[in-house]
């Protein structure tokens, strides 16, 4: 028997899948909104005549609204969410620092796919800050304060036989974009969504609502607790991703796979040469590399203190960033040591004594100075002195470290010649 309730709802469902009101219907139709609404409550129903015109305007065969069929398929909202390649075991790093979120996204694309082979006994890849390090190192970004002066994705994700294609929100309609991310999903790849202000870049895995909202992970820079989360398990939403100015980097298999091996020896060199410089590059004193921000920084210290100021503004976040810059650096050799058969592990190790020291004094800073707030212009006068003393020893340590690596380095340019 013809149920008029069932043939109402499927009335409405195929209006609103049209985005037309009760009163857009009855307007095409010629007849009134309260019409309309008495078919699709089951009601009335319309004469032959006026059911051929609604099904036509629906863009449904009068079969379908006869029919208590459900909702096709094609208009379904599901989500489509891809799982990592192979198991992850827990997070065992440490948490902080790690304000870096380049070098965790690229991290947690290795685990993603599967690709890291150091397993624990269940077989789960080795979670752990390791990858961290060597990324910190690849990307550059642990050498210098400019935080990604150099846009390097594809020489940092070859050494895991991947690659990526870099898309500009501004080049796409808002459609197209997001079907250039969700098809890039379904073929098995996680994109990376870089928005152009200071907010998370995104590490999506899947999406729901027709691409509208990406499920992934965030990563951003200075937030040590969101870059150390690599858990795939609980994927957060980001709805309008698409709506900010963006790059879109899809990830895809590369051609082929740069040895650990020889990126560690050329971020060993490339290294020096960036800690090595004593010329400024940047407008704001303290964004750069190299020795120069030693210098940079004294002259910051002597600034405030011609200007009497009690608030010591130089020294936060920029002493966070140098230490975690040194110990990164630091970590990095000592990765060297293990990976690199020919280096001179005795110049390294005497570099990482060097940076040993400069950590120590930095932690002395974080943990004893920088918490006590200078109560007037006199007191913060001696405690910047007592800063202009540190940084002056530290960079004279970073001298002899840089001498050492020097050592190393020219040793290498030797043996490849």
């Amino acid at each position: 028997m013809f149920d008029t309730v069932k043939a109402g709802k499927q009335i409405t469902l195929f209006r609103k899948n049209k985005g037309l009101t009760q009163e857009d219907v009855a307007r095409q139709l010629g007849i009134s909104p309260q019409a309309v609404s008495k078919w699709e409550n089951g009601h009335a129903m319309p004469e032959l005549s006026v059911f051929v015109e609604l099904s036509e305007l629906l863009d449904c065969t009068m079969d379908q609204i006869f029919s208590p069929a459900p909702m096709p398929a094609m208009n379904a909202n599901f989500e489509h969410i891809l799982l990592p390649y192979a198991p992850i075991a827990e997070f065992t790093g440490k948490s902080w620092p790690r304000s870096m979120s380049k070098p965790a996204i690229l991290s947690a694309i290795k685990l993603f796919m599967g690709l890291e082979t150091r397993r624990d006994a269940m077989n789960r890849q080795i979670n752990d800050d390791t990858e961290y390090i060597l990324q910190g190192a690849f990307s550059g970004i642990s050498f210098g304060y400019s935080w990604g002066f150099e846009d390097n994705w594809e020489e940092c994700l070859a050494v895991y036989g991947l690659t990526c294609e870099n898309h500009q929100r501004a080049e796409y309609s808002q459609k197209e974009f997001i079907q250039t991310a969700i098809n890039h999903i379904k073929s098995g790849y996680p994109v990376i969504v870089i928005p152009k202000e200071y907010t998370d870049t995104i590490l999506a895995a899947g999406y729901s609502d027709s691409g509208r909202t990406l499920k992934g992970l965030p990563f951003l820079d200075g937030d040590d607790e969101k870059n150390s989360i690599m858990s795939f398990e609980h994927l957060k939403s980001f709805s309008e991703w698409y709506l900010k100015d963006s790059e879109l980097l899809l990830i895809k298999p590369g051609s082929q796979t740069d040895s650990v091996v020889d990126r560690c020896r050329r971020a060993l060199q490339k290294g020096y040469a960036l800690l090595s410089n004593k010329v400024h590059l940047f407008e704001e004193p303290l964004v750069g590399y190299g020795l120069v921000i030693y210098d940079n920084w004294c002259e910051e210290l002597r600034r405030e203190t011609n200007q009497e100021m009690t608030d010591i503004e130089c020294m936060f976040p920029h002493i966070f960033i140098h230490y975690e810059g040194k110990l990164r650096i630091r970590q990095f050799l000592e990765c060297c040591i293990h990976l690199v058969q020919d280096i001179d592990n005795s110049a390294i190790r005497s570099a990482i004594s060097k940076y040993d020291e400069i950590l120590s004094i930095c932690e002395k800073c974080l943990n004893e100075m920088l918490p006590k707030t200078p109560e007037n212009a006199a007191e913060a006068r001696a405690k910047r002195q007592a800063y202009i003393g540190i940084l002056q020893r530290c960079k004279g340590l970073e001298e002899e470290a840089l001498a050492a690596i020097s050592s190393s380095v020219t040793k290498q340019d030797r043996a490849e010649h």
